[in-house]
């Protein structure tokens, strides 16, 4: 770029410096697919500071002629508009896009709502879809929105975290940022925030522990996800009161939530278990697991307490309502969006980050004595 801008007595010098950039590249002086100077390069070239450089750069990539690749910089879309005219999209509002398992966990709806609010506040329309649990749905999604040129970044539930998807890989080489919800696969250095769910399940059995309960079952439906399971959580809390963790307690299927709670109680019923408690893995579980607990004439908590994680409108709304470990959705969803924002925006660039919220535990009838 051999001219210097001349943002001294420009009004907007972020608009200026955008324009100056967009000339160079309808010159011929960045070829698609060249990368273009780096942040420090611009700021010292035309004497502004980091923030005016990188409100242009979004400002250009908002408008298509540019991109981001995720540590390496800024490169010239393939093909770029015409200069001084902005990049014609359907929806006429940059879009970010939030791929989740299923849309009926109440769970989901409180993290969209989240992500959502601070959507709105920063002028970007969102796009929700699901996978329905399935891996090969959620990669062929990202593959699509890889080439979506109206897509500026992606929140993604993912459906296992033994490994990334093949579209997450292909839409990550794009540069596109990706923040992963709730959990994340190893092999990807994609941004992720979730609930501490070691703790969580540790509260949970805490609380069974301090009611008097010995023999707690724990159930557990599909998606399994190593490292992310409350088993280890319910484990910790066994060993730190020196009660043994007993493998006929432990029901871990690859059933639904719901189906999982419900056949999980079925069986221990049927096997002549003792168990004064059940731990389920989320709201929609205890769920399968009172209604397991009723057919059978029992008593909740008389006879059997329940707890569970999520703390979700179900577990409100349950009859008895559901102790339950409450994860804050709504504020998962908002970090979420912020560490997407960060990256669209170039407000962070460095390696992948993995924020994780504190649960607290909120006690109902369902294990009261």
């Amino acid at each position: 770029m051999n001219q210097q801008l001349a943002t001294d007595r420009a009004p907007d010098k972020t608009k200026a410096l955008a324009h100056t950039i967009r000339e160079a590249i309808a010159a011929g002086e960045y070829a698609a697919g060249e990368m273009l100077p780096s942040e420090r390069e611009l700021m010292e070239h035309h004497d502004l500071s980091r923030t005016t450089v990188r409100r242009a750069i979004q400002l250009l990539v908002d408008e298509g002629h540019v991109y981001r690749r995720a540590g390496s910089g800024t490169f010239v879309s393939d093909a770029p508009e015409v200069v001084g005219r902005p990049a014609v999209r359907a929806s006429g509002t940059p879009t970010m896009s939030l791929i989740i398992p299923t849309f009926s966990n109440p769970l989901y709806a409180e993290m969209i709502d989240g992500i959502e609010r601070e959507a709105r506040e920063h002028g970007l329309k969102l796009m929700t879809n699901q996978s329905g649990y399935s891996l090969q749905s959620e990669s062929d999604q990202l593959t699509e929105l890889a080439a979506d040129p109206h897509v500026r970044g992606v929140i993604v539930v993912p459906s296992s975290v033994e490994a990334s998807s093949l579209g997450a890989r292909k839409y990550m080489a794009t540069g596109k940022p990706l923040v992963y919800m709730g959990r994340w696969p190893t092999d990807l250095p994609a941004d992720g925030a979730s609930a501490d769910y070691l703790a969580a399940g540790r509260i949970a059995v805490e609380h069974l522990l301090a009611q008097g309960h010995r023999r707690i079952a724990y159930v557990e439906g599909a998606p399994n996800l190593p490292g992310f399971s409350l088993l280890d959580g319910y484990s910790q809390a066994l060993r730190n009161a020196h009660i043994a963790t007993h493998k006929e307690l432990v029901r871990i299927t690859d059933l639904a939530s719901e189906e999982a709670g419900r056949r999980a109680v079925e069986a221990l019923l049927a096997e002549g278990v003792e168990f004064t408690a059940v731990f389920a893995r989320n709201d929609v579980t205890a769920l399968g697991v009172v209604q397991a607990l009723r057919a059978a004439s029992i008593a909740i908590p008389k006879q059997v307490a329940v707890a569970s994680v999520n703390d979700s409108l179900l577990a409100r709304s349950m009859e008895p309502p559901l102790t339950s470990v409450h994860i804050y959705p709504e504020t998962l969803g908002r970090m979420c969006f912020r560490l997407l924002h960060d990256r669209m925006t170039g407000a962070y660039d460095g390696p992948a980050l993995h924020v994780s919220i504190t649960p607290s535990l909120i006690a109902r009838t369902s294990t009261a004595q």
